[in-house]
């Protein structure tokens, strides 16, 4: 075996190291029922097609109340929600400066009141009857947990799971997904509303955060197509720039040993999470797309407004 080969190998073996470590925080299992109160707090953004499974969802996990922020939809979240039994609040106008997600999480915390938990979960994220009850048994406070992609199209089985097992590859580091976050009132900084990247900059503000990987736990609808999911990604790109670690790991791609060991690291990862592992077959080319969509220059937009 060249050199070159065994350094490709040293950098998989080291990816594999880190997504291992990822792997092994599962959730825990609990049949227990939830004694704690607790507000569940959605922000919406033209969610009339998925907000409503969501409030419904969250209402049958012993969640006092629901509330969604209606944040400028031009559609019928709102209608939608309360009709599912959600309290529906709309989100002030917007600050220059300021990022939608953030403020309206915000805005749903204020009008939460004081609840000894405040649980923040997207509109396209649909929980299991038991999510709540496993998340308070983490016992931490402040915790969060990445559950199942939906993939309906080729293009999004093939690049979406990525996305994931290049954050397990990163170093320890406050960290949080604000799909699925769950945090003591009395431990809430508050989110920082000139934040795009609210979830990281939570986890920071609170010195970290408890990640679990439980892909029973909810299913989140994050996109329809492989154009609308690099649009996502690059309202994102803050989350995770890009470093010599990500530049390491395609180079080792680079070489036939390289290749083929990422090629079934992601394969595995792919089996633990649940999702098509077909694809992985050309995970390295999603990496690579990954960091230039990372990479691209220019305001990101999302639903019509900038981020």
């Amino acid at each position: 075996m060249q050199r070159r080969d065994l350094a490709a190998l040293a950098v998989t073996a080291w990816g594999v190291s880190r997504m291992a470590a990822f792997a092994r925080r599962r959730a825990p299992r609990t049949l227990g029922e939830v004694a704690a109160d607790v507000v569940a707090v959605v922000p919406a953004r033209d969610e009339e097609r998925r907000v409503g499974g969501c409030v419904r969802s969250l209402l049958a996990t012993g969640v006092r109340e629901v509330v969604v922020v209606d944040d400028g939809s031009t559609d019928a979240t709102g209608r939608v929600a309360a009709e599912a039994g959600a309290s529906v609040v709309t989100a002030p106008p917007l600050a220059p400066g300021h990022a939608g997600k953030a403020a309206a999480c915000l805005a749903g915390a204020r009008a939460a009141g004081e609840p000894e938990w405040l649980w923040f979960v997207d509109a396209d994220v649909t929980v299991a009857p038991d999510a709540l009850s496993r998340l308070l048994a983490v016992e931490a406070s402040l915790v969060s947990a990445y559950g199942t992609v939906e993939t309906p199209t080729v293009g999004l089985a093939w690049l979406l799971p990525e996305v994931g097992l290049s954050l397990a590859r990163r170093d320890p580091a406050p960290f949080a997904n604000g799909q699925c976050l769950l945090v003591r009132r009395d431990a809430y900084p508050g989110h920082d509303p000139t934040q795009v990247v609210e979830d990281v900059a939570l986890a920071r503000a609170a010195g970290g955060a408890r990640n679990v990987l439980a892909p029973d736990l909810f299913r989140v609808a994050l996109y329809d197509s492989l154009p609308d999911a690099l649009r996502g990604l690059h309202r994102s790109r803050g989350a995770v720039p890009p470093g010599w670690r990500e530049a390491l790991w395609l180079a080792a791609a680079l070489t036939p040993a390289g290749y083929a060991a990422q090629v079934v690291v992601s394969a595995a990862a792919r089996a633990v999470s649940g999702v098509p592992v077909a694809p992985a077959v050309a995970a390295p080319f999603a990496d690579a797309l990954l960091v230039l969509t990372r990479l691209r220059p220019g305001r990101a937009t999302w639903k019509g407004r900038p981020v």
